[in-house]
């Protein structure tokens, strides 16, 4: 007889967490990506993070399928597999949820470990039959609310161990040269936009057309496959850019943000629960060390993406785009954020 899966109840400060703005822009809106940034930028920055749902369906799954593959077969050459042709696969990382109670500087503890190259289909496999522990198992069509409540009191149990593809370049969206001979008048999908991942950092208006070359993640995106319980830890982006995410396929992926007036009173949390009261632990780890004390809010972007902002991701399944650029759930199609 089958042990039968504990009951999830979501504590109260989960159930209450503030939920960021999401915004629909309309086909004329959404036609300038800074412009429309810029449009919103003075309300969602008040909250660190904001999910935008695009007005275009997703390019065809079979043609960012076939571009992700060409990008991890690309990285693999640079990497010198050695393959002939490379095949297009993608390292990942093993990821720790969870920690021993012992543990007094919980935030101190090493969570990445070297895992194993996939190709995106013997990923996914993997990550449909990845079973996790009992006290982790949700239960049958689980709401967000109830992943997110076993996320988080996973962290705080018994250690298990996840696989998350990080920071890789490349991009599921046409390349700007497909889309010069494509010829395309009117757009089909995002992709035909200049939210195309590939184009958006040097759209019209953005200060990074004045970039001579291409910096990774920054003027070029980067790709994130990942499977339950896959999280991204708590970060400033690079230079206090904007951040914008891309969901290309795979189920919901929940950001959290932290806003930028809380960012002093974040830190101290940290300091105080995650490095107890260690400073000297967290030079080593950080550089930084927090100075105030205070009430440090959180944020959710709703099921479905503001200046130094804290952000963090977990706990679903997800492939998407990234760049620099309240919790928030992204679905398919949605772009996240950061500003």
């Amino acid at each position: 007889m089958s042990l039968q899966t504990p009951a999830v109840d979501p504590p109260e400060w989960l159930r209450t967490l503030p939920v960021a703005p999401e915004y629909h822009p309309t086909l004329a809106e959404f036609a300038n990506p800074i412009a429309y940034i810029l449009r919103i930028e003075p309300e969602a920055s008040r909250y660190g993070i904001c999910k935008i749902v695009p007005p275009l369906p997703l390019p065809p799954e079979e043609d960012t399928f076939r571009r992700l593959e060409a990008s991890f077969a690309s990285n693999a050459a640079a990497s010198g597999s050695g393959d002939a042709p490379p095949a297009p696969t993608f390292p990942t990382r093993l990821q720790q949820v969870g920690f021993s109670t012992k543990n007094r500087r919980p935030a101190s503890r090493r969570v990445w470990e070297s895992g194993e190259r996939y190709t995106l289909e013997a990923f996914r496999a993997k990550a449909l039959q990845f079973e996790p522990p009992r006290h982790a198992a949700p239960p049958k069509n689980a709401t967000h609310l109830q992943l997110e409540a076993l996320f988080w009191g996973a962290c705080a149990s018994r250690p298990f161990s996840v696989e998350y593809g990080n920071d890789m370049p490349g991009s599921g969206f046409a390349t700007p040269e497909e889309l010069s001979a494509s010829k395309v008048t009117a757009p089909s999908d995002v992709g035909d936009t200049e939210w195309n991942m590939r184009v958006a950092p040097r759209a019209r208006g953005s200060l990074l057309r004045a970039m001579g070359r291409d910096v990774a993640g920054v003027t070029t995106p980067m790709l994130y496959v990942a499977m339950l319980y896959s999280w991204f830890a708590w970060h400033v982006e690079d230079h206090e850019l904007h951040s914008l995410n891309f969901l290309h396929f795979g189920k919901s992926k929940t950001w959290y943000g932290v806003p930028r007036d809380a960012m002093l009173a974040f830190e101290e949390t940290v300091r105080v629960h995650g490095y107890a009261d260690d400073l000297n632990a967290i030079m080593v780890a950080t550089g930084t060390s927090a100075t105030e004390r205070g009430i440090c809010p959180l944020l959710r972007i709703a099921p479905c993406t503001a200046s130094s902002t804290y952000q963090s991701g977990g706990p679903s399944s997800i492939q998407l785009d990234k760049l620099k650029f309240p919790k928030a759930v992204v679905g398919k199609g949605d772009v996240k954020k950061i500003s």
